[in-house]
């Protein structure tokens, strides 16, 4: 009877054992989402704020327009698909999510373009059941009143992708949403209209220290890119593995010696 309940043991040990081989892994296989939501990952980033003269200083151009369109999310890749990656192995900034905003343009207030519309780009939207936001990066609802502060595209990740487009200035801090009472924006403060475009007028006129602005902004370009990397999160997700827990066969065979002198003993 007792080696009778032995043999019961071990063959449980190998049956969840070989239970645990059989089931996927994430160690080698990619991860599924079986959840109705998005697979979340969020980016934290760093910056330096800047103050309405450099944010007007360190601009390509400003616009005050309405969003007219938001156009659907895209991966920075060649076919705009995920990356063939685990998701685990996906690393920002080399692998992007990003969302095309279509701005119509009212007015210009430095720099004026020949378009009437223009795109802005931000870093984050949601592609089947995968989710990328960042705190940084503004977002726009369709028909909302802006100001934009807007620069080139210099990330070597998207900048070469698609038409000609352009970042906010200052992530967030560039974005400000217009009010009928004359109010203007932004997550940390709230100004006049006039305020702003006093600043931007004073700026355009000034043409003196033009390099040493354009010094500063890179270095802080620079200084925020460096944080952007040295900040940024772990990658997360809520994904959780239905994966039996886990007895090599080391163990099982360890426990089979282990217990065969014990019943020596007992005999």
């Amino acid at each position: 009877m007792k080696y009778g309940i032995f043999l019961v043991l071990v063959l449980s040990l190998l049956t969840l054992n070989a239970l645990a081989l059989s089931s996927p892994s994430n160690d080698n296989t990619e991860l599924e989402n079986n959840n109705n939501e998005p697979i979340g990952i969020n980016i934290c980033i760093d910056f330096i704020p800047y103050t309405h003269k450099e944010l007007s200083n360190y601009s390509d151009t400003i616009v005050i327009g309405t969003v007219k369109e938001i156009l659907p999310p895209r991966w920075n890749t060649a076919d705009g698909k995920q990356p063939n990656k685990l998701l685990y192995k996906l690393d920002y900034p080399d692998d992007i999510i990003y969302t095309d905003i279509v701005i119509s343009v009212d007015e210009y207030l430095k720099n004026p373009l020949s378009s009437e519309e223009i795109i802005v780009r931000v870093t984050g939207g949601t592609i089947g059941d995968f989710s990328m936001t960042t705190d940084a990066d503004p977002s726009f609802n369709a028909g909302e009143k802006v100001l934009l502060y807007l620069r080139k595209d210099a990330n070597p990740n998207t900048k070469d992708i698609g038409s000609e487009h352009f970042i906010v200035t200052d992530f967030y801090r560039g974005k400000y949403t217009l009010t009928e009472d004359g109010k203007a924006i932004t997550p940390d403060e709230t100004v006049t209209l006039e305020e702003l475009l006093s600043t931007i007028n004073q700026t355009d006129n000034n043409t003196n220290g033009t390099e040493a602005s354009d010094n500063k902004e890179t270095a802080n370009k620079e200084a925020a890119n460096k944080e952007t990397v040295g900040k940024q999160e772990g990658f997360g997700s809520t994904i959780q593995s239905k994966r039996i827990p886990f007895m090599s066969s080391f163990w099982v065979l360890a426990a089979v010696f282990g217990a065969v002198p014990i019943v020596r003993r007992r005999q």
